[in-house]
C-alpha cells in the first residue's frame, strides 16, 4: 500500500519514442477497463486525487482484502498495457491522452510503475505491513508531509537526483520510526521506483535498495540450514 499524502510534482523529464495512435488507443481502452473497476468514468478522466481517494477508501474499509482486490486491478492493467509500458507510460505523454494536468499525468506515472512494484516484487511486504502503513498514513501525517514539502522546496530551488535521493531516506525513516527496520526495503523500492518513472536521469544517483524476497528468504533458509545439522549432528531430530 503506498503511502498517504504523497503530492510530488517532480520536474525531471525525457524524450521517449512517441506512443503511436493505435497505440494511444491501446492505452486509452486499458485506462478505460481500469477506471471501470474503480465504478469511474475515464471520459472525462479522472483527477489524480479523485482516483486515489476511492483507491484508498476501499483500501480503509476492506483491509488486506482490498488491497488484493487493488493488485488484481493493478495486474490487468499491466497485461493489457503489455509492451506498451515502455513507450506509452511517459509523463511527457500521459496528460495528452486524457487531457489532464502536467501534475496529474506526472502522479498517474508514477503511481502506475509504484503500484507495479507494490503488487509484484513487493507484494508480500505490502500485505505484511498493511496496517502499519496505514497507521503511518493516518497518524504520522505531519512526517509524511515534511518530506514531501522539503523535496519541492528543493526542485523549486534547481534540486535534482540528491533530493530525491534525501526524499527517499526522509520516508523511509518515517516509515521505519513506526513500522520497524524490515520496512526500509520496500518503501525504498517504492519511492525509488516511483522516482526513477518520472525523472528517469537519476537512474544510477539513487541509492541501492537490497532485493526484499530473495536476499531476505535465502538467509532464512541458510540459518535454518545451519541450525539443523548443529541439531542433527548432536544427535536430535528437527521434526518429531
Amino acid at each position: 500500500m503506498e503511502q498517504k499524502l504523497k503530492f510530488l510534482v517532480l520536474s525531471s523529464f525525457v524524450l521517449t519514442v512517441a506512443c503511436v495512435c493505435s497505440d494511444v488507443k491501446t492505452v486509452k481502452l486499458c485506462y478505460n477497463v481500469y477506471m471501470e473497476s474503480y465504478e469511474l468514468s475515464s471520459d472525462p478522466f479522472p483527477s489524480y486525487r479523485a482516483y486515489k481517494t476511492v483507491r484508498e477508501m476501499m483500501l480503509v474499509e476492506k483491509g488486506p482484502a482490498g488491497q488484493t482486490t487493488e493488485c488484481s486491478y493493478t495486474n490487468s492493467l499491466i497485461s493489457c498495457l503489455g509492451n506498451l509500458e515502455a513507450d506509452c507510460i511517459t509523463t511527457d505523454q500521459f496528460g495528452g491522452y486524457f487531457n489532464i494536468s502536467t501534475g496529474d499525468a506526472v502522479q498517474y506515472v508514477q503511481d502506475y510503475f509504484m503500484m507495479k512494484y507494490t503488487c509484484n516484487s513487493g507484494y508480500s511486504d505490502a500485505m505484511k505491513y498493511f496496517y502499519c502503513m496505514e497507521q503511518v498514513g493516518l497518524y504520522e501525517t505531519d512526517g509524511l508531509i515534511n518530506c514531501s514539502q522539503a523535496l519541492q522546496n528543493a526542485l523549486g530551488n534547481g534540486g535534482g537526483c540528491s533530493d530525491y535521493d534525501q526524499f527517499t531516506t526522509c520516508m523511509i525513516n518515517v516509515f521505519t520510526a513506526y513500522c520497524g527496520n524490515d520496512i526500509k526495503n520496500y518503501i525504498c523500492n517504492l519511492e525509488v521506483d516511483g522516482i526513477l518513472a518520472v525523472s528517469p536521469s537519476c537512474k544510477g544517483q539513487l541509492q541501492a535498495c537490497p532485493n526484499p524476497g530473495f536476499k531476505s528468504i535465502w538467509r532464512q533458509k541458510l540459518e535454518k540450514m545451519k541450525q539443523a545439522m548443529k541439531v542433527l549432528e548432536k544427535g536430535y531430530h528437527v521434526f518429531p
